[in-house]
C-alpha cells in the first residue's frame, strides 16, 4: 500500500516551468493542499522549496504534512543545522539554476552545484578549517562568485587573503543577473558570501573600487 504521497509537479523538460529559477518559491504547494482530506496518508509537497521559512510556511498553513527537498542540500548540506541554530543568513541558498545538478546528470556527468562546487566532490576537495601550517598572503582579483568562493575558502583554511574588485560591491556579474525578472534568487548567493566574509574578516580583507 501507499504510506506517503509526494506531489512532485512536472519535470525539467516540462513546457510549464516547475523547478527553474523563475518559478516562485513554493509555487505548487497549493496542489498538495488540494489533496488534503481526499487521501488518508501523509502528503509531501515539493518543487522550489529552498529556504527554512518556505518550509515552515508550507507546514504551518496546512498545505502539507512533510516537505521534500533535494537541490538545496547540494547547495548547502548544513541547511537544516543552520536553520535549527537560527543561522538563516549563513545558508548557501539553492538558486534553482539546474546548471550543475540536473544538466550534468542528463549528460552522464557527476551532479554538483553551481553555488557549491564541492557538492558530490567532498572527498576530492576536503576543506579543514585552519589546517594550513604555513599560511600564505594571497591576492584574489575579482569578487564574482568564483573569486568569492576561492577567497573565502583560502581564508577558511588559514591563509591571509586580500580580495580586490574594481566595482563598488561584491558579486561580479551576479549583480547584473539578479536584476533580471525571475532571477531574484541570485541575491541570495551574494548575501551568503557577504555574511561569510564577515565571519572571516580577521584573515580576509576586501578592497573595492
Amino acid at each position: 500500500g501507499v504510506t506517503i504521497l509526494n506531489t512532485g509537479i512536472g519535470w525539467h523538460e516540462a513546457r510549464i516551468p516547475t523547478i527553474s529559477t523563475n518559478v516562485p518559491r513554493g509555487a505548487f504547494t497549493w496542489v498538495t493542499q488540494k489533496l488534503r482530506g481526499a487521501v488518508s496518508v501523509p502528503l509531501c509537497t515539493t518543487n522550489r522549496i529552498n529556504a527554512p521559512h518556505v518550509i515552515e510556511r508550507s507546514l504551518e498553513t496546512g498545505f502539507a504534512d512533510l516537505v521534500s527537498m533535494a537541490r538545496p542540500f547540494l547547495a548547502d548540506p548544513d541547511i537544516i543545522n543552520k536553520s535549527r541554530l537560527g543561522q538563516h543568513e549563513y545558508i548557501n541558498t539553492c538558486i534553482g539554476c539546474n546548471q550543475a545538478c540536473l544538466d550534468h546528470a542528463f549528460v552522464g556527468k557527476t551532479a554538483s552545484c553551481l553555488v557549491n562546487p564541492r557538492a558530490c566532490h567532498e572527498k576530492e576537495l576536503e576543506i579543514v578549517p585552519l589546517s594550513i601550517t604555513r599560511p600564505k598572503r594571497i591576492a584574489v582579483v575579482g569578487a564574482g562568485p568564483a573569486g568569492l568562493a576561492f577567497a573565502t575558502t583560502a581564508a577558511e583554511l588559514g591563509h591571509n587573503v586580500v580580495l580586490f574588485d574594481s566595482a563598488g560591491e561584491i558579486g561580479g556579474q551576479f549583480n547584473m543577473a539578479k536584476q533580471i525578472p525571475g532571477k531574484e534568487e541570485f541575491h541570495e548567493t551574494i548575501r551568503y558570501f557577504r555574511n561569510k566574509i564577515d565571519t572571516l574578516k580577521d584573515r580576509l580583507e576586501v578592497r573595492l573600487d
